[in-house]
């Protein structure tokens, strides 16, 4: 999973938007994502592991901004023919997925949680 981490934190800053891993530190460069995953139990036996991706996007301008990010992500990690990480003894492919605005209670803050699929498959 570093590997995709990487491709990911890399894919972000080459798009010019603000990422973080876990969680944003120091003062808010708006709009900016904030990046966690959850793995899945391995189903097969060919060394495929998969892994949902969250990017939660927040700004305090208005949604066009978030829109728009959004758009930049599904077009780096397109949804049919992703983005390829290869590493060592590991391939990565990611996928963007899904997204969907999030109420927050606050009028003046906005969020967005984007969804990525990473696909790995490595040789031990």
């Amino acid at each position: 999973m570093k590997d995709a981490m990487a491709a990911i934190a890399s894919g972000m800053e080459s798009l010019g938007l603000n990422y973080s891993f876990m969680e944003w530190e120091g003062k808010p460069k708006y709009p900016y994502f904030v990046g966690e995953y959850q793995e899945a139990e391995a189903a097969t036996e060919d060394g495929l592991q998969e892994t949902s991706f969250i990017l939660t996007g927040f700004t305090r301008g208005p949604w066009a901004g978030l829109e728009d990010a959004k758009e930049r992500i599904r077009a780096h990690f397109h949804p049919v023919t992703g983005l390829v990480a290869a590493a060592g003894s590991s391939t990565a492919a990611i996928f963007y997925a899904s997204a969907f605005p999030i109420q927050t209670g606050d009028a003046e803050l906005k969020k967005m949680q984007v969804n990525l699929t990473v696909k790995e498959w490595s040789v031990e």
